[in-house]
């Protein structure tokens, strides 16, 4: 089996996880998982059989966004339109619509989720350093998929979005400063900085020069919630995240990515304690 494309939502995935073949799905089922989180989303290629098998092994589905829009497209909105991604992701996320996301009555596919409107942003648009410029990407995006949403008149059921941060200390985060306890370096603690950066402009989108065509403040507190991705052992999570993170928000927060911390480490037990 030959992918050229890191798409496995796709047709040519199927010998992959169809139940006729190698069955991934029905395995990852047997194992007690409930979800699936995917990465690469070509939306030139259709996705209705994969959300079908979904559903038949009693799945949901997290969908994450492709980099194409953001970074990689000849037109990509980080060098050709300051980072207002608007126009780009809206495109992207039409076909995606078009193509499996919704069914023939115009609404969300059942075993659908979660979008991921976009993975890391902290660490590549640009990076960790320029806050205003991922921030403004991510809600610029949104935007977009919210107008997809209803040029396609969608209906019905309406799927959580979110954007999966790093577990990065965004030092140029300046907003969490002022509500959190700062450990001895000064900076805020991991991924809230980033969180809360985004959370002000959804409630205040010029603050990163952008004028939104839809209200992301109402899409915020009823479709949006936050998420991380992190390698760090369960009692970090308690002590350097959650406490503080049910202090300040509003929205549900996940772990997108749960990596092994340490080869030595019990990975049974410490997703356990998670």
């Amino acid at each position: 089996l030959c992918i050229h494309q890191d798409d496995f939502m796709a047709a040519e995935a199927k010998p992959l996880w169809g139940s006729r073949f190698r069955g991934d799905l029905e395995v990852m089922k047997l194992l007690g998982a409930n979800h699936v989180r995917l990465y690469g989303n070509n939306p030139a290629n259709t996705h209705s059989n994969f959300f079908e098998e979904a559903r038949a092994q009693g799945l949901q589905v997290i969908v994450g966004t492709s980099d194409w829009p953001y970074t990689q497209s000849p037109d990509n909105c980080m060098y050709h339109s300051d980072y207002d991604c608007y126009e780009q992701v809206k495109a992207s996320y039409t076909e995606n619509l078009k193509k499996g996301f919704l069914n023939q009555e115009g609404q969300y596919h059942d075993s659908l989720a979660e979008i991921i409107v976009i993975n890391e942003p902290d660490l590549k648009l640009p990076g960790i350093e320029e806050p205003n410029y991922f921030i403004k990407g991510v809600i610029s995006a949104i935007d977009g998929m919210l107008d997809a949403e209803k040029e396609l008149h969608v209906t019905g059921r309406k799927v959580t979005f979110t954007v999966t941060f790093s577990f990065a200390i965004c030092k140029k985060c300046e907003a969490i400063k002022k509500l959190v306890k700062l450990g001895p370096t000064g900076d805020p603690p991991p991924a809230l900085g980033q969180m809360e950066e985004l959370r002000l402009a959804m409630f205040d989108p010029s603050r990163v020069g952008y004028k939104p065509k839809n209200n992301l403040t109402r899409f915020y507190l009823e479709r949006f919630t936050n998420s991380f991705n992190t390698a760090n052992p369960a009692e970090d999570i308690e002590t350097m995240f959650l406490g503080t993170y049910e202090r300040l928000f509003e929205v549900p927060v996940s772990i997108q990515e749960y990596h092994k911390p340490d080869k030595k480490m019990d990975q049974e037990a410490d997703l356990k304690k998670i």
